[in-house]
């Protein structure tokens, strides 16, 4: 009986990443460097945000002022987040200090194991685990809402929003993302 209810959750869970996918697909597409990126309300400032990260402490974009800040909401049990993850690590050992960090948000998972995820992948970023606020706060720069993960907002040095990508995208979009915002 559990292996039924396994293969049946297994199954939902397939279902549903394959809607994402096609909803993803459809999306309004602009360019950003040449990559694709949806874009909504471009140039609006970041709501900012008061969370808790994974070890405990306070995390607030306002702590990040100056800095050009990739925003990525994601969970553990979600495979396109998890592809996406090392290259995020890479370039955050490239382009992250001073002027710039990627900052994770866990959404819809559980703190013990996304501690543990964050641990065994060697996540260089900082992690917190997101709620409804912060959800609905950005979801407003998306028609319809956030709806999916992953979804990654491009915040500028500036605090504003450049733009979003709705699903996982390539080493090459992120780090393309990323000298964009440190320009602007």
């Amino acid at each position: 009986m559990k292996q039924k209810k396994g293969i049946i959750l297994l199954l939902a869970l397939m279902i549903a990443t394959g809607a994402f996918t096609a909803y993803t697909m459809n999306q309004p597409e602009s360019t950003m460097n040449g990559q694709a990126i949806a874009l909504k309300d471009d140039g609006k400032l970041a709501p900012n945000f008061d969370l808790e990260t994974i070890d405990g402490k306070k995390l607030s974009l306002s702590d990040y002022k100056g800095k050009a800040v990739i925003l990525n909401f994601w969970a553990t049990w979600c495979p396109p987040c998890r592809a996406e993850i090392p290259d995020m690590i890479e370039l955050q050992e490239e382009y992250g200090g001073e002027n710039f960090t990627f900052i994770g948000v866990a959404v819809g998972d559980q703190l013990e194991r996304v501690k543990r995820f964050v641990e065994n992948s060697g996540i260089n970023y900082p992690v917190a685990m997101g709620n409804n606020a912060i959800t609905d706060d950005y979801g407003r720069f998306i028609e319809g809402g956030m709806r999916g993960i992953p979804t990654t907002f491009v915040i500028s040095t500036k605090g504003e929003i450049l733009g979003h990508f709705v699903g996982a995208r390539s080493k090459e979009a992120f780090e393309a993302a990323i000298k964009d915002a440190l320009k602007k």
